[in-house]
């Protein structure tokens, strides 16, 4: 059996292989996150990846689809509150089959198919049990484009297809300070500490960039497409709805959307969240950046 350790958004997790030799391979984003020393503290979840841990039919209630990394998993109610999770590829093939408990802090899987299939559905699963167990550390992963500059970074978000690569790539070569922390799922966590950060995690699109890093947040960024460039800073009930909207949850597990719902409201009490109308080009760019972070504008 060989044992893996990770620390993502400051939470650290744990994963078994029971009968995979090979089994980093299958993980290529995840080395700057693995912890070569296990630490003192339980994990927020531990999952236990091997043949047969899990049948292939369902089994359970189904209770809808879940859109995760571009593909929709059929979700399923255990007997003992636990669900089955049906992990396919944007191709429509099943690539792994997950049941969890019902606060996602015990998992288990059973790798399908292909060795791409196998590392879409393992990515993809664990992907998923650190947004939801971590729904009860006050975590959110969300759905953004994370450009930073020096301690501070800023979270672009909208539909996909809005241009939230666009605009963070304007930014990156617009300021000469900008970097980019994630292209995709970044993390949010209000931590024991009592402050808010962003974090780059091990899942970042179609963007290699994958950095075990943590920022302060200087503010979300709404994005739409528009024939002209207009930006205006939205009030608390928008502020939350957008980006309670951009983070994943699960709306049947009403107990980890509660807490996701919870953490959304804090973290919108401090940051501000505005709401750019935009083209795709640098005056928008600019005109967000004045906006988000003023003290850097003539960088």
């Amino acid at each position: 059996m060989d044992k893996l350790d990770f620390r993502v958004a400051d939470a650290y997790f744990h994963i078994e292989f029971t009968d995979i030799e090979d089994d980093r391979h299958l993980l290529p984003s995840f080395p700057a996150f693995h912890l070569k020393e296990k630490p003192t503290e339980s994990p927020i979840f531990t999952l236990t990846v091997g043949k047969e841990l899990c049948p292939q039919t369902p089994e359970g209630d189904e209770l809808g689809q879940f859109d995760c990394g571009g593909a929709n998993h059929g979700i399923y109610q255990l007997k003992d509150g636990g669900y089955a999770i049906h992990i396919s590829s944007p191709e429509g093939i099943l690539s792994c089959i997950l049941h969890t408990n019902s606060d996602f802090s015990r998992c288990k899987a059973t790798l399908i198919g292909n060795e791409t299939n196998k590392q879409f559905g393992l990515n993809n699963a664990i992907m998923i049990c650190f947004a939801f167990s971590g729904a009860y550390h006050d975590i959110l992963l969300i759905h953004a484009s994370v450009p930073m500059i020096g301690n501070e970074a800023y979270l672009f978000l909208g539909k996909s297809g809005t241009g939230k690569s666009t605009h963070c790539k304007l930014w990156l070569n617009n300021f000469k300070d900008a970097e980019l922390l994630n292209d995709d799922n970044p993390a949010i966590r209000i931590h024991p500490d009592g402050n808010i950060y962003v974090y780059g995690t091990p899942w970042s699109g179609k963007t290699p960039c994958y950095r075990p890093l943590r920022r302060n947040i200087g503010g979300f960024l709404r994005l739409e497409q528009a024939p002209k460039n207009e930006i205006s800073r939205l009030n608390p009930i928008n502020a939350f709805a957008t980006v309670l909207s951009s983070c994943s949850t699960m709306v049947w597990d009403k107990t980890s959307y509660q807490r996701i719902c919870a953490t959304t409201s804090k973290v919108i009490e401090r940051t501000p969240v505005w709401y750019l109308k935009n083209l795709p080009n640098a005056e928008a760019a600019h005109m967000s950046h004045t906006a988000l972070c003023p003290i850097h504008e003539n960088n």
